[in-house]
């Protein structure tokens, strides 16, 4: 079947106005905590990333990583 006879043409259409009015996402707001937590989270079992580091490394060393981790998100 054609693609003709599927769709049809419509001649009124008008272009919505893509403009936001909005103030954005001024500051986020990351405790040492949150990363914890997630890091306690992690599931071991899962493959390993592209980069080639394991779940297991990140847990592990977690009181060693929680403090760079934290200066790269909230720098």
């Amino acid at each position: 079947m054609r693609a003709s006879k599927l769709f049809t043409v419509e001649e009124d259409f008008t272009e919505p106005n893509r403009t936001l009015h909005c103030q954005g996402l001024l500051e986020i707001i990351v405790h040492k905590e949150d990363i914890r937590r997630l890091l306690d989270n992690l599931d071991v079992r899962k493959a390993m990333v592209p980069d080639g580091v394991s779940g297991w490394v990140l847990k592990e060393c977690e009181n060693q990583l929680l403090d760079p981790i934290w200066e790269m998100i909230v720098s």
